[in-house]
């Protein structure tokens, strides 16, 4: 068992390879038609590129593309902790991180699906359409999982602890 004092003196981003600093992450409009599918497709095209679906039916589009104030050899930000570090970051919460509970260690992500163009193809030809070419049925979020979980997606991360990274203690009051 931990207290709140061990907790809060504990980094949540120590050991982290930091996903959240090498991938953009934008919402995208279900698809509700074949072109819309379509249209997945065709951005799957672009190097770096793959789709997220969550469990609520929600579609991402995500690039692979390192921040550019993301220093890799030390996996920090090079302006953490100062007026310069954008506001997304500084108001980040690490103690509930979606990128390492979905990106961090994980054969499957327990909050999403990830579609890169093979498990694309796989995953499109589950999907039915009506003659007027719009979508009547979507594999759940748990066909889906289970009909991807054998295909390989890259980048995957792991955790290491030699990672060491400095905690902004101004963010926690330690009593």
């Amino acid at each position: 068992m931990t207290n709140f004092t061990e907790l809060a003196a504990k980094n949540p981003c120590e050991g982290c390879p930091a996903p959240c600093c090498q991938m953009q992450v934008l919402p995208w409009v279900p698809p509700k038609n074949l072109m819309g599918i379509d249209h997945i497709l065709f951005c799957l095209q672009f190097p770096g590129t793959e789709f997220i679906v969550s469990e609520a039916g929600e579609f991402s589009i995500v690039k692979w593309a390192m921040c550019s104030l993301f220093n890799e050899k030390k996996c920090i930000c090079s302006v953490h902790s100062t007026p310069k570090q954008p506001l997304t970051c500084v108001h980040f919460n690490p103690y509930q991180c979606w990128y390492k509970r979905n990106f961090v260690d994980v054969v499957t992500s327990p909050n999403i699906y990830r579609l890169n163009l093979e498990r694309y193809a796989v995953w499109v030809k589950k999907i039915e359409f009506n003659d007027d070419h719009t979508i009547t049925a979507f594999p759940s979020f748990q066909e889906a999982q289970e009909l991807l979980k054998d295909i390989p997606i890259e980048p995957t991360f792991k955790k290491d602890n030699s990672l060491k990274k400095a905690l902004n203690h101004e963010a926690v009051n330690v009593i």
